[in-house]
């Protein structure tokens, strides 16, 4: 007995010449159409990105912001700190500290603080110019300032002095002649420094546009005669300085 005895239809399904069901045609048209969408999901996708690489290679970056650096501060130098005490009894009260600082050079201009500068017969375009500045003077203090030149130095291009400031009424240069000492002398507590001035003519030329710093930084001062009106002062403690050789009331110091 076969099978076709029992199941008389047996041989219908399985007739490979039957047409599919309707089930079966769904499920093919349903799967042809997600492959198309995912196939044209992945084109657009494809196709965004291509679009907005160009545009993000050519946006442009922004600024990078950069800061300045500050200026350096201007260099000042302590070349005097020393106490002045009364010259009375031994032991007697300490009057102040007495404190000398150099401030950078300057030039091309004549010093505005040396009136009547114009008797020193120069062209303030060639100038060049070292600030000292004496800090908190006692009251009826005075000395001397003279600028010197060492063995370091090299031939001076022109004249060299040492001004103070001074009144109106002061001539820097009688004569014409350039002095490289000059006194000072503290009117008052309410007169805090005193400015004088190393003062190198001829400074500047085609040959050193710079002027001549080489010059100024081998020179030395030398501080003398510090009094208190009418008597000398002694000095000491010394805490920034030298004594000049052989001397006990004079100070010798660079100037470089």
């Amino acid at each position: 007995m076969t099978t076709q005895d029992w199941w008389p239809d047996a041989a219908d399904h399985e007739d490979d010449s039957a047409p599919p069901s309707r089930w079966t045609r769904w499920l093919g048209a349903g799967a042809g159409t997600v492959a198309v969408v995912v196939a044209l999901t992945a084109v657009l996708i494809g196709v965004h990105h291509l679009t907005q690489a160009p545009e993000a290679a050519a946006a442009p970056q922004p600024p990078v912001r950069t800061v300045d650096a500050a200026p350096p501060p201007p260099v000042s130098s302590t070349v005097v700190h020393v106490g002045l005490t009364d010259p009375g009894p031994p032991g007697g009260p300490a009057l102040a500290d007495l404190v000398v600082d150099t401030k950078p050079l300057e030039g091309t201009v004549a010093p505005d603080r040396v009136p009547h500068f114009d008797t020193c017969q120069a062209d303030g375009s060639v100038l060049q110019y070292l600030p000292v500045v004496i800090e908190a003077p006692v009251a009826a203090v005075h000395g001397t300032f003279t600028v010197e030149p060492t063995a370091g130095t090299p031939p001076l291009p022109g004249r060299l002095g040492f001004f103070f400031q001074a009144g109106r009424a002061s001539t820097p240069c009688p004569g014409g002649v350039w002095s490289p000492s000059d006194s000072f002398q503290a009117g008052n507590f309410e007169q805090p420094r005193i400015t004088g001035y190393v003062v190198l003519d001829q400074a500047f030329s085609a040959a050193t546009p710079k002027g001549r710093s080489d010059v100024f930084r081998t020179l030395q001062l030398r501080v003398s005669g510090l009094q208190v009106g009418e008597r000398p002062v002694t000095l000491g403690p010394l805490t920034v300085g030298q004594l000049c050789p052989g001397t006990t009331d004079e100070l010798c110091v660079p100037l470089g």
